[in-house]
């Protein structure tokens, strides 16, 4: 049986959403819609689902583009 490796954002959304099966430490996944057309494929763990998501939220909240603006004060 093969196992279906997800996008990155897939498994992101999973995770919020409680439904991903969480007893499997590391699984497969493609970061980008262009990494899976070549397909490389990427492991990640549990542990950094959770820091996946929160860099995704700030990303979605943010009104600032952090990198552009990393020379000036804060």
């Amino acid at each position: 049986m093969e196992e279906e490796i997800l996008l990155l954002t897939d498994l992101l959304d999973a995770y919020e959403n409680e439904t991903l099966d969480v007893s499997v430490p590391a699984r497969k996944c493609y970061l980008t819609e262009k990494e899976k057309h070549f397909n490389r494929v990427s492991w990640i763990h549990n542990h950094e689902l959770k820091n996946h998501l929160v860099l995704r939220r700030i990303g979605m909240n943010s009104s600032r583009d952090l990198l552009r603006h990393s020379k000036e004060k804060l």
